[in-house]
């Protein structure tokens, strides 16, 4: 059975133009000798931390999703395990449905949404990150519907309780055109090979702050205007970032949505991490709460191991 299990897998890299034993390749910190991406999108993503690929994600998958996301928040179709977002300020105006939704997290394990994080060319490209053991992590659909609030700067790296933090990576797929003006992302370029920072609720003068949506703090001297890079996109394009990159996103001030759809992904070779005492203790503290106020007594890394999902490859540590 082994051997037979062994004769698979070389196959299925092989298939994909994997490579079983992946190493960074030569002068490369944060990719891998491994999958379709070029010496030049690799470069790129080295000096700066992010990547955009045009068009990755079929119109089809996106529409499944955003028809999906639209019957959930109308309660249509069961939820399951997955988590609804509510946008406070939305709330308190009385909006319901697709108005009022921000954001579904925990999809790995629905049919329709894994359309999206198992899509085959998305795993590809993921392969040049992880290497070709792919865990999905953390997932979610994000709808900023007009007038949803800014997602202040921030590192997701915060949020995941294992590392090394070069074999995790994020994909953002627009399923709509974003730009500036509804939503798009920003990032710092380069701020990938900086440190991972404190982390706060950011202040509000009307206390209406959206549940988890942590900042870094003194945002304004770590991630100043004048160094945001806004990243337009056209519905199917697929941003890569890396964890510790600063990045957010504004306010949408159109009359129309912004959704996107996002997965992190990691080697399943990661190890768990003891998070007591670190920048990491408040949110592990806060994960560990709102596990427990659902009648789940699980600690930080218990509660990210249940929620994880191997995609592609062998599930080693994760």
């Amino acid at each position: 059975m082994a051997a037979r299990r062994i004769e698979v897998i070389t196959g299925h890299l092989r298939r994909h133009n994997l490579s079983p034993n992946p190493v960074a390749a030569q002068n490369y910190e944060y990719t891998l000798d491994c999958g379709p991406l070029t010496k030049e999108q690799k470069d790129f993503y080295e000096k700066n931390g992010y990547l955009v690929i045009k068009k990755l994600i079929p119109d089809d998958i996106l529409e499944k999703c955003r028809q999906h996301f639209v019957d959930l928040c109308n309660g249509a179709v069961d939820k399951g395990p997955m988590v609804m977002m509510r946008e406070i300020a939305l709330m308190e105006a009385g909006y319901t449905g697709e108005n009022l939704y921000n954001k579904v997290q925990d999809i790995l394990y629905d049919n329709v949404f894994s359309l999206y994080t198992e899509y085959p060319k998305l795993l590809d490209v993921i392969s040049s990150f992880t290497g070709p053991n792919i865990m999905g992590m953390h997932s979610m659909l994000i709808n900023k519907p007009p007038g949803t609030t800014r997602h202040p700067p921030h590192q997701d790296l915060y949020y995941f309780p294992f590392r090394p933090a070069n074999r995790i990576v994020a994909s953002w797929t627009a399923m709509e055109d974003v730009y500036k003006e509804n939503g798009s992302l920003f990032v710092i370029p380069g701020s990938h090979k900086g440190e991972l920072f404190i982390h706060r609720y950011p202040v509000s003068d009307d206390n209406k702050i959206n549940k988890a949506y942590h900042g870094i703090q003194n945002e304004f001297e770590i991630a100043p205007e004048s160094e945001r890079v806004y990243v337009p996109m056209e519905k199917g394009d697929t941003v890569f970032f890396h964890p510790i990159m600063v990045h957010g996103s504004g306010p949408n001030t159109t009359k129309n949505f912004r959704k996107a759809i996002s997965c992190h992904y990691a080697a399943s070779e990661c190890n768990y991490i003891e998070t007591k005492g670190t920048v990491q203790e408040g949110i592990a503290n806060e994960i560990t709460a709102i596990a427990k106020s659902k009648g789940l007594d699980v600690d930080f890394k218990t509660a990210m191991y249940y929620r994880a999902k191997d995609l592609r490859g062998e599930r080693i540590n994760l």
